[in-house]
């Protein structure tokens, strides 16, 4: 490293770094380099873009951020769907809750973010790419498993004192939860915190309480009958936001992977894989 610093400083016939015994910072000289630099590394990410999209190849890395919900049962059916298109492109994925995937977004760390709840920056371009609905459920040896339907007010008298399980703090799932139980004027006495999704149904599988989750996490235990739904009012709705840094350069992976993300057929695509 020590001879790569030399080198530039010979070869641009200027100190670029003060050094000292705890830290190295740049001069002036230094800082109007990185600026070059910096400029350069981006022409040349659009010059790999032009010359792509001359040859129609979608190559590239593309890196990810989503949401536990999100990430762990609608994305690998994205990503299934998109390498069939387009079989070159590389990527990576990051997997957090709500509030981590909007600071990588926000940093640019990541090309783009998949989240459940509707996210408020305006660094971020956010956009809905998918509805979905809240579902009440509990054991299929629960006391309340033959019941198809159960009134705000029954909720409040039959489910007060049994065990509601959560996710965790930061959990775009936790707050739509305590937003829809908020609005039912249900308020659990018993509370349990659990780190993650296939971890509440585990322990409702078990009958240690009921929880509410998305539908996109429950179709297996649904179909297979270990856990039963219960309407409770009108569907508890929410959307899923793709965020996207609005000065981040984006890549034609990037932007072919938004297109498809974005696409009417959305649902057709996830209940195919």
């Amino acid at each position: 490293m020590s001879q790569n610093i030399h080198a530039l400083e010979d070869y641009y016939g200027a100190k670029l770094f003060e050094r000292s015994s705890k830290r190295v910072e740049l001069t002036q000289a230094g800082a109007t380099l990185y600026g070059y630099a910096t400029e350069i590394l981006e022409l040349h990410k659009v010059a790999e873009r032009a010359v792509s999209d001359l040859v129609e190849l979608v190559t590239g890395n593309l890196t990810i951020g989503a949401s536990f919900t999100v990430g762990e049962y609608v994305l690998p059916r994205l990503l299934a769907a998109f390498t069939q298109r387009y079989p070159e492109v590389k990527f990576s994925v990051m997997i957090g809750n709500t509030e981590m995937v909007h600071e990588h977004a926000r940093d640019t760390s990541i090309d783009i973010g998949l989240v459940e709840g509707l996210v408020e920056d305006s660094q971020l371009k956010v956009t809905k790419f998918l509805d979905d609905e809240l579902i009440l459920f509990v054991s299929k040896n629960h006391p309340l498993a033959e019941t198809t339907s159960i009134s705000p007010e029954e909720i409040a008298l039959k489910l007060k004192s049994v065990p509601f399980i959560f996710r965790e703090e930061g959990s775009g799932t936790r707050l739509a939860v305590e937003k829809a139980l908020q609005k039912l004027d249900f308020k659990p006495e018993h509370i349990i915190t659990l780190g993650s999704t296939q971890a509440i149904k585990e322990a409702v599988e078990a009958n240690l309480g009921v929880s509410m989750l998305s539908k996109w996490t429950l179709r297996k235990e649904l179909k297979l009958g270990s856990i039963k739904p219960i309407r409770c009012c009108n569907p508890i709705t929410r959307g899923f936001y793709l965020l996207q840094h609005k000065e981040k350069f984006q890549s034609r992976a990037t932007a072919e992977f938004v297109k498809l993300v974005l696409q009417n057929d959305l649902t057709a695509i996830l209940t195919k894989f």
